[in-house]
């Protein structure tokens, strides 16, 4: 999931009474246009959904207004635990709103023991208590009096997870569904085992000290509150305790049960976000329908995403609704299921605010593809046959583990990246030669490696880079391998030191194009810091080249004479509007981090803070988060994480509550040990606290 705090800088709708925006004219009947108009006025309203435990769940509900006696809309539910009304209550507006103007409902309900709804915190992200209330949430919202009985489920991040999720248990009134930046399978692909790997993410502080926080607007701190949540078992602690990709993870991974959903799926992501794979697995193994768009975000909506080309991707939902939910016949399933946007290979630059490239439609899987292979030599070259083959044999390059290689990339494969040639000096590097043609590859590359390692416990990362004429380095894309893994996810083993073991994987879907004059380069190393918890030994890893198990193979597509270019529209600029009573008083972040070397002690450390101040109304929020990382070359057990996060509220009448939670996780060769507190003050009075404090068993990490 996304950091909490940068997904929420947007503009949402306040608590109290309803609101009634305008919209323009209705457009006539008939096709839908490129455009659709707003055409309707809204109001909000507030209210409960009580579910049959007796638990009541906040909702918000965002209502065309009728233009015509017994006129009735379908509905669209987002269904989150990012607290609606205080540190997501800033974004709804101008999504929510677009939506209301173009007919339909729109409904916002906190996940039970999150935001304003009732109940006891459940136990884990996506629980069954989640997707039981979403069952009944689903079936009232199809019960509303000015509903037409057909409800869509959609979101970014979580929203987009948990209609995954809520789609394979089969809804009768859900009828369709559109997930932004998600994933299909829990374990690999999510922040917490990221390519199997340990991670811990920013998101681990964040949504462990929000779960701690009261409910708005009242913020009380009574009994029920201490109980429910406050006092609620970290999260962190349970996915620490689920090392392996067992059930836990894939009995609610679609990955491993894509039969189960029946319902259309329109699937979107970007190739700067951790979760773009499942997006073309979900267009090769769903049997409903499925449309996708592929862009070159980061994890963003894609008509406010940086870096660009933005995309109005809410104009083609609406096709998409009006199609499965109003049975509209507007043709949107007659084009080709995937808008794709090929990268035409950039600088490396983490300010970038545009990718160079272009839109065109693609059928999944793309028929023209062929496979390339190339292969690491000798002299750190990249070849098209291996040495072996032509007679130059077989050689072996060694790597010395550096704990703290990596922070080139940041914490997860997401987001702009700048120059990778720092991070290459610690790596084993290999180069092809200089391109005469234009090489784009389209797909997921693949790649082989025969290693071996002197201990029990070792990772390894692999990059796809772009050198350009000038020496410098972009990332293309890239992957974690686990060594315990190498065999089965679901049964990992030990590496018998010095063995020789063939690691084969997938680096993540990416799209680029390699000029003419640029060297296409595979890097190999053993870190991936902060992104991959250091693995606990010192040590020297071998590589062997010039052999045909050590190969990079990338899907090459031929280019043809005239491709199907899609339209890449742009959204209106401050069209959206933004919610009248919440402003934004400050926001500072660094969300590439601070990155320190010392080359005197051998460490490396990345440090992350986030400050935003806002109001809602006459409330005040303030919120403040750090983290830091820390490694050592020399012991790599030795390993930190310290994250530190703060909310102050300041309410009517001087009453001001702040929470305030430290996550403190240390590793050595054999542990974890993992300290979470939460503080609890009233006018800056120590009210409650509360510490966990266990030793757990690193596993094979």
């Amino acid at each position: 999931m996304k950091p909490l705090v940068l997904a929420a800088v947007f503009a949402w709708s306040a608590w109290g009474s309803p609101a009634v925006a305008q919209g323009v004219p209705a457009r006539k009947a008939g096709p839908a246009p490129a455009r659709a108009p707003a055409a309707y006025r809204f109001r909000t309203e507030r209210g409960w959904l009580r579910m049959p435990d007796g638990v009541r769940l906040a909702v918000t509900y965002w209502r065309p207004i009728a233009r015509r006696e017994g006129e009735r809309f379908p509905v669209l539910l987002e269904y989150l635990p990012y607290r609606k009304e205080d540190s997501f209550y800033q974004r709804d507006f101008p999504i929510y709103s677009w939506f209301a103007r173009r007919g339909f409902i729109l409904a916002a309900v906190d996940v039970r023991g999150t935001g304003s709804s009732e109940g006891r915190l459940p136990p884990r992200e996506y629980s069954d208590e989640e997707m039981r209330d979403a069952d009944e949430i689903i079936a009232q919202l199809a019960r509303l009096p000015e509903s037409n009985g057909r409800v869509g489920m959609w979101g970014i991040s979580w929203g987009g997870f948990n209609s995954i999720q809520v789609a394979m248990r089969r809804p009768p009134a859900l009828k369709a569904i559109l997930a932004i930046a998600a994933t299909d399978d829990l374990y690999h692909d999510d922040i917490h085992y990221i390519d199997g790997v340990l991670h811990v993410d920013q998101y681990a502080l964040e949504i462990d000290h929000e779960n701690g926080l009261p409910a708005p607007p009242d913020y009380p701190t009574d009994s029920a509150y201490f109980h429910d949540r406050f006092d609620s078992y970290p999260w962190i602690l349970t996915y620490l305790k689920h090392p392996v990709d067992d059930d836990w993870w894939r009995r609610k991974s679609l990955r491993f049960h894509y039969g189960a959903i029946n319902v259309p799926c329109f699937l979107i992501g970007g190739q700067l976000d951790g979760y773009r794979d499942a997006v073309p697995r979900m267009l090769d193994s769903v049997r409903a329908p499925v449309k996708a768009l592929l862009g070159p975000w980061k994890h963003d909506f894609p008509h406010d995403a940086s870096p660009g080309p933005r995309y109005e991707w809410r104009e083609q939902a609406v096709r998409w609704w009006n199609h499965w939910l109003r049975g509209e016949q507007n043709g949107i399933m007659g084009e080709p299921r995937l808008t794709l946007f090929v990268r035409a290979g950039n600088p490396p630059d983490v300010r970038m605010k545009t990718t160079p490239g272009r839109w065109r439609y693609e059928d999944w899987p793309i028929a023209r593809t062929r496979w390339r292979r190339w292969y690491p030599a000798a002299n750190h070259r990249l070849t098209d046959r291996p040495d072996s083959a032509s007679g130059r044999g077989v050689g072996v390059d060694h790597l010395r583990y550096a704990a703290g290689t990596g922070t080139a990339v940041p914490v997860w494969w997401n987001d702009p990246t700048g120059d990778m040639s720092g991070d290459d000096s610690a790596s084993l590097t290999y180069d092809s030669p200089a391109l005469h043609h234009p090489v784009e590859i389209v797909g997921f590359p693949r790649v082989r490696l025969r290693v071996s390692a002197p201990v029990p416990v070792a990772d390894w990362t692999v990059r796809l880079e772009d050198v350009r004429p000038d020496g410098r380095v972009s990332l293309v894309t890239g992957a974690l391998i686990s060594g315990a893994q190498r065999d089965s996810r679901t049964s990992p083993a030990p590496l018998t030191p010095d063995a020789e073991y063939q690691l084969a994987t997938e680096l993540h879907f990416t799209t680029w194009t390699f000029n003419p004059g640029h060297r296409i380069r595979l890097a190999v190393a053993n870190a991936q810091f902060p992104m991959a918890w250091p693995t606990p030994y010192p040590m020297t890893t071998q590589l062997a080249t010039g052999v045909a198990g050590s190969v990079l193979e990338l899907p090459v597509i031929p280019a043809v004479p005239r491709p199907r270019r899609a339209p890449a529209l742009a959204p209106a600029p401050g069209s959206d509007g933004e919610a009248p009573d919440a402003r934004t008083l400050s926001f500072r972040a660094t969300p590439a981090g601070v990155v320190t070397h010392n080359a005197k002690t051998k460490t490396a450390a990345v440090d992350f803070e986030t400050r935003w101040d806002y109001m809602i109304g006459a409330r005040i929020v303030q919120m403040m988060e750090r983290e830091h990382y820390q490694t050592e070359d020399e012991d790599p057990a030795r390993t930190r994480f310290l994250g530190d996060e703060v909310h102050r509220f300041t309410l009517p009448a001087g009453r001001t509550v702040r929470v305030h939670t430290i996550m403190d996780i240390r590793s050595d060769q054999r542990n974890l040990y993992v300290t979470v507190t939460r503080r609890l003050f009233e006018r800056d009075s120590l009210i409650r606290s509360k510490s966990w404090s266990e030793t757990l068993p690193r596993g094979i990490h």
